[in-house]
């Protein structure tokens, strides 16, 4: 950092920008200074980036310093087309020097010139904002409106729209009023928190309209914050044995979430006695996701187990953990065929799937009776085509 901190001492800019105004000239032949502050010998690099960059010229692409130069120029020039966006546009000339270090560890030290070209407005023309204020039983959608053009504007009104968890579209209307040259104001309108009761992101559209002129800003309004939580996990499992389990993981958010994964910790007697992580996976909005893996349970004898899971997800600004425990009893081999054990319905994209597990004894023995069935056919069949053969 140090090293870093003396070679941008060690170089400079003068002037830091170019400030132009597009209806004086929209040509323009500009230069700057880079200085040696430290009487050394370097070489930069000039180039040229920004939504301006394509109308500016550099005259000057590599610089060599010597230690008798003080500071050196960068000749460029700016042509504007004719149609040039009202407000400010820029494009920034980049000054860059490589700084070899030893052992192949290196810097490199970038400064900017930028160009600030303020474009002509209009006889009407508003700039727009879009917030949210939050209050107990509503949200206030609030539309900032600013008249920049050269004339006042006698009509203007904003429209919110959003949609809810059911894709309705809610459509919100504010006051309609006059706005004079150079004035700020504030619309806004408010909607009930039942309309958008479920936590995500909802996307806002507010689109003011003035004078037979319209400008939108879509912006995404957020309630709450990520959270996933397990749903379900086995109650029961068979001790001395690798045990097949399922966990499901419920997406409370209205987006994906992704990389999510469970720490386990297991617990008898509030002593730990092992622990395991889940695989990670992503999940849609407001959907389950059901993981199934293995657990060897071949050391665990019989008796009740304490899960203890740690979800971890992403909550768009770090890692998000949060805690929950299950209750799990290791059986017998018989105690735990005598369970009437199922899965809850697992929703995924609208479909429900009903997925059994621990099948009792009647259903095996009509599996079996169907294998029987099915292997005997088969024996039957090429023992036919055998005698047909034969014959």
């Amino acid at each position: 950092m140090i090293l870093v901190t003396q070679l941008v001492v060690g170089i400079g800019i003068r002037p830091a920008k170019t400030l132009l105004v597009h209806e004086i000239s929209p040509n323009h032949a500009g230069t700057f200074w880079v200085v040696n502050n430290d009487q050394t010998e370097f070489l930069i690099k000039v180039r040229v980036e920004g939504e301006l960059a394509e109308y500016v010229t550099l005259h000057t692409q590599e610089i060599l310093f010597g230690e008798d130069d003080n500071a050196l120029p960068v000749s460029f020039e700016l042509s504007l087309p004719e149609n040039v966006p009202p407000g400010v546009s820029t494009a920034n000339i980049i000054v860059e020097q490589e700084i070899e270090g030893t052992e192949g560890i290196g810097s490199r030290i970038v400064l900017k010139h930028k160009i600030i070209v303020q474009g002509e407005y209009p006889d009407k023309y508003i700039i727009a904002k879009l917030n949210f204020h939050e209050g107990d039983d509503s949200i206030e959608l609030v539309s900032e409106v600013e008249n920049l053009g050269k004339r006042n504007i006698s009509e203007l009104q904003t429209k919110f729209y959003l949609n809810n968890k059911k894709q309705e579209a809610v459509v919100l209307d504010t006051e309609e009023i006059s706005l004079a040259r150079k004035e700020n104001k504030l619309l806004s309108a408010r909607i009930e928190k039942d309309l958008v009761k479920e936590l995500g992101e909802f996307e806002v559209r507010a689109v003011t309209t003035y004078d037979g002129q319209k400008v939108e800003v879509i912006k995404n309004m957020i309630r709450g914050k990520p959270d996933v939580e397990i749903s379900y996990f086995d109650e029961y499992m068979v001790a001395h044995k690798i045990n097949e389990y399922s966990m499901d993981l419920l997406n409370k958010w209205n987006k994906k979430i992704e990389n999510v994964f469970v720490d386990v910790e297991i617990r008898q007697n509030e002593k730990k006695v092992d622990s395991f992580r889940t695989r990670s996976v992503d999940i849609d909005g407001e959907i389950t996701k059901r993981i199934n893996d293995f657990y060897d349970a071949r050391e665990k004898s019989v008796g009740e187990y304490t899960f203890v899971m740690i979800v971890h997800f992403w909550n768009m600004i770090k890692m998000e953990s949060k805690s929950q425990e299950f209750t799990v009893e290791l059986l017998s081999e018989d105690d735990y065929e005598s369970k009437e054990i199922s899965l809850p319905s697992l929703i995924t994209g609208g479909a429900v799937v009903d997925i059994g597990k621990g099948v009792t004894w009647t259903v095996k023995i009509l599996a079996f009776i169907l294998a029987i069935s099915i292997t005997s056919a088969l024996i039957y069949r090429w023992s036919t085509e055998d005698e047909d053969k034969e014959f």
